[in-house]
């Protein structure tokens, strides 16, 4: 019995010595190198393409501008192609002003839209009081941006012109 004890206490330490050289040699650490990058989008600009023209008009008739009409106001953007961004209308004017009272101006749930085509026709329509994130053209980086509305002039309106100043902000959204 006492040789099977010697035994077994001599193959638990050539476990040991085993184990430990198995560990030294693990000792040396592995190495890897990454690269890091970040890719820089072009500057998003704005340009006024067009005004919103609500043309000739007379007292007491409300007169409608859709997005998708030639009158609309529109404004491109360029930018990053496919890159995500927020479009909102930061002064949404509710009236005109001119030569006599000011002539109400409201928008619709639809009275804004935008296409990465570049035309009004089959634009997507939102709303310009929450404005709308969406996405450059994913080859050319642009975006039309497009804006009606509806003008109501008082029957007894002075004759002049009315304006107004709609501003409208657009920024990269990082996705």
């Amino acid at each position: 019995m006492k040789l099977f004890v010697k035994g077994a206490v001599a193959g638990a330490a050539l476990m040991l010595a085993g184990g430990m050289s198995t560990a030294q040699a693990q000792a040396t650490p592995a190495t890897a190198s990454i690269t890091a990058t970040a890719v820089v989008q072009t500057a998003l600009s704005a340009t006024k393409v067009q005004d919103l023209d609500f043309g000739a008009t007379f007292g007491g008739i409300a007169r409608t501008v859709l997005p998708t009409d030639v009158t609309s106001g529109e404004v491109g953007l360029t930018g990053g192609p496919n890159a995500e961004l927020t479009v909102s209308f930061t002064t949404l004017p509710a009236v005109l002003t001119g030569p006599g009272a000011n002539i109400p101006l409201t928008y619709g749930a639809n009275a804004a839209a935008y296409n990465v085509a570049g035309t009004r026709a089959g634009a997507t329509t939102f709303d310009p009081s929450t404005g709308s994130t969406t996405r450059l053209n994913n080859a050319t980086g642009l975006l039309s941006i497009y804006l009606g509305g509806t003008v109501s002039p008082a029957a007894n309106q002075v004759a002049g012109t009315y304006t107004n100043t709609i501003n409208l902000s657009a920024a990269y959204t990082g996705n």
